[in-house]
Formats: C-alpha cells, sequence, structure tokens
C-alpha cells in the first residue's frame, strides 16, 4: 500500500524498499509545503509521532534531522522544535542597505542599537582602513530584525573624522549608509563584501536566541566614498537558517 497523507490518516508503505524515516520525512515536508504546519508554529513532538506512524522515536528523530538539516525546522530554546520561517533572499548584486526593508521580503527593517560608543579600536579594524589617522573610531552594535525574531548582529566601525557625531543620529531608525550620505555628504561609489561560513560565539549566541556554537554566516564589508576614502567596515553575523543570499551569473 502506498503511502498517503491527508487530515485524517497518515499510512506507510511498509512493503516499500524506502526507509520508514524517508518515507516520514517526505509526508511532514508535504505537510509544511500545503501548511497544515504552519510558519512558526510548533512541530508534532518525536512521540507524538512516532504514535502516529507506530515508528520508533528513533525513525522519527532522523526524519527531523533531515528536515533540520534541510532548513524546514529548527529547534529554539524552550520552544522545541518549529516551522522555519521561509528565508529572506539577499541579493550580493548590488549594495544592500538593511536599514531600508529586509532583503526580498519588502517589510520594513526593525533595529535595536546594542552600543554605540568612541573607542579607540583593535589593531586588525584599524588595519582594514589603510593609512589612516584617525585613532578614535565609533564602533556601533546593532541588533536586526525581521518580524520581530533577530536575523543579524552588526558591528560597524567609522572614522570619528568622517561622521563626527554619527552615534547622536537616528541610527536605531535609518541605514548608516543613508546618514553618511544625507548628513555627512559622504557619498558611497562602491563597497568590497566577503562571504564566509562559520559557527557562532557565546555573546553572539545569545544576542541571536541561538545555542551556542550554530552555524552563521559573516559578512565584512568595507565601504568606500567616491574620493576612495574608506569610510565605514562592518561585519555582520546572519543566521543561516532565515537568510540565503544570491548572485546572478552570466
Amino acid at each position: 500500500m502506498a503511502m498517503q497523507t491527508n487530515n485524517s490518516i497518515t499510512l506507510l508503505d511498509k512493503s516499500s524498499y524506502i526507509p520508514y524515516y524517508v518515507q516520514i520525512k517526505q509526508i511532514l515536508l508535504d505537510r509544511i509545503r500545503d501548511g497544515v504546519y504552519s510558519e512558526n508554529t510548533r512541530f508534532p513532538s518525536e512521540s507524538q509521532l512516532a504514535s502516529e506512524f507506530s515508528v520508533t522515536r528513533m525513525t522519527v528523530r532522523k526524519a527531523l534531522d533531515e528536515l533540520k538539516r534541510e532548513g524546514m525546522i529548527q529547534t529554539e530554546r524552550g520552544k522545541g522544535s518549529m516551522v522555519s520561517q521561509s528565508k529572506i533572499e539577499q541579493s550580493l548584486k548590488h549594495y544592500y542597505r538593511f536599514g531600508r526593508e529586509v532583503g526580498n521580503t519588502g517589510v520594513p527593517a526593525q533595529s535595536r542599537v546594542i552600543s554605540a560608543e568612541s573607542i579607540v579600536p583593535p589593531a586588525e579594524v584599524k588595519k582594514k582602513f589603510g593609512d589612516i589617522r584617525d585613532k578614535e573610531f565609533y564602533k556601533i552594535v546593532r541588533l536586526r530584525f525581521y518580524k520581530d525574531s533577530p536575523v543579524s548582529l552588526e558591528f560597524a566601525y567609522i572614522p570619528c573624522s568622517v561622521a563626527p557625531g554619527i552615534i547622536e543620529q537616528p541610527i536605531n531608525q535609518t541605514s548608516l549608509a543613508d546618514i553618511l550620505e544625507h548628513t555627512y555628504g559622504r557619498q558611497i561609489e562602491k563597497a568590497t563584501e566577503y562571504l564566509f561560513p562559520r559557527i557562532s560565539d557565546a555573546y553572539e549566541s545569545n544576542m541571536l536566541e541561538i545555542q551556542n556554537h550554530s552555524p552563521v554566516f559573516q559578512t565584512e564589508r568595507i565601504t568606500r566614498a567616491k574620493d576612495q576614502t574608506i569610510i565605514e567596515y562592518r561585519r555582520s553575523v546572519i543566521l543561516g537558517d532565515k537568510v540565503k543570499f544570491s548572485m546572478e551569473l552570466y
């Protein structure tokens, strides 16, 4: 008997060569895609699914692990397994400004300023600016949200001479790039951005509300004005299960 799925009955094909966990994974995947389990809702527990399919919890766990690897569900502290949100698509083709809207969603961005201060930057940060005379930089740490959930943690460094007093501006509401251009006349010419995967540290994990040592993306951006002066270095830690990056190739 072939496996069937609807709101009242779920049958595994126990004569099939397809392992039970693969069949269960496909059934659950179909339910997610059909909206039976909607975004940000609690997913059935292992014991519930084991009872429904008349299999062991170990078999169910293998199916759930597959769904986690594909980003369809995620485990959150104190919430159990939840259906993941659709991923935000962020193009790498052009200079994007999170402070305006979130990726391809058209949803206005939300930000929370964690700290904004004048500092003597660490050597590895100052090195990003090349031969610069500034001894003090503004360091701005902001937490970015999408639909009230953290998406990225951003560390921005700007030489004090580039934008005196920028931390007094509405940096929780407006793109830093817009402030640099419209308030300080620093027209942006281009930016170089690097993207790579890594795991989160304890501070990042706490701020992003994820388990320590979770997989994340890190981007590093160096922004230049029209006179080729480097006006900002930014490091962002981005949740890999909520954002995907795209690039058109020709």
